[in-house]
């Protein structure tokens, strides 16, 4: 019975080796096949973030490169903004207003109207003491020069037999935009039988036509106006004052 079981024993430990053997050999091609794909693994791992890291950096030049081109464009954007001018709102305001606040200007052309003037004699000291003139003229100083206009005859004036004196100029001539600084009418009396020696009292009442209506102007008076400006039959010149009627033609 002994010598029976021993080659069993050895039968049985022969089969157990051999399992073991097949078993290691198995094992090792299995952890050589493991250690092979944990090496194709890393392999592979090791090539994508070689790969991932040179996309990586060849991306982020791109980005660089896309940035500094975008600030580029920012930079020529901006610098054309700020060498481009605005309007000056301020100062087209400023022209406005001064185009709207600025005056008309006067018109330069001539005067409507004529210097039209009518005397009458208000008060006659005596029957036959009127007030005789044989011419007279007008003189307009005005800030564009000088202006002269000369009439004779119709400057008897006498209350009765009634006579009433007329003188008319056209001052035309005179521009609307010149400044009438005087207006002086030089009535000259006949030397003769101008005025009376002894008239003190007579007066002359002075009418002048305005847009068509006739409008009392002022009173000459022989004590003041005439005699008490030196007249004499040397000098017979008799100087009145019309400035504001000429102003208001």
């Amino acid at each position: 019975m002994k010598h029976t079981d021993a080659p069993v024993g050895r039968f049985t430990l022969f089969v157990f080796l051999a399992v073991s053997l097949l078993g290691c050999e198995q094992v090792s091609d299995v952890a050589s096949g493991a250690g092979s794909a944990t090496k194709n693994l890393a392999s592979t791992i090791s090539g994508n973030g070689s790969s991932k890291k040179d996309n990586k950096d060849s991306g982020g030049e791109a980005v660089a490169d896309d940035e500094t081109s975008e600030s580029s464009e920012s930079i020529q954007s901006a610098s054309g903004t700020i060498g481009e001018s605005e309007p000056d709102e301020e100062q087209e305001a400023g022209e406005d207003d001064a185009s709207e606040d600025e005056p008309e200007s006067f018109a330069t052309g001539p005067r409507s109207g004529d210097f039209d003037l009518v005397f009458e004699q208000s008060y006659q000291s005596c029957d036959s003491c009127g007030i005789w003139f044989d011419s007279a003229e007008l003189v307009i100083e005005h800030s564009e020069g000088r202006f002269s206009s000369r009439q004779s005859g119709s400057l008897l004036i006498k209350e009765a037999p009634y006579h009433q004196g007329r003188f008319k100029a056209d001052i035309g001539a005179i521009p609307r935009s010149a400044e009438i600084r005087s207006a002086i009418l030089y009535m000259h009396l006949n030397r003769d039988e101008g005025i009376s020696n002894a008239d003190f009292t007579s007066t002359l009442s002075a009418f002048g036509y305005i847009d068509g209506d006739l409008k009392y102007l002022r009173e000459i008076t022989a004590e003041y106006d005439i005699k008490g400006r030196g007249y004499s039959k040397a000098n017979p010149v008799v100087p009145i004052d019309f400035t504001e009627y000429a102003r208001q033609i």
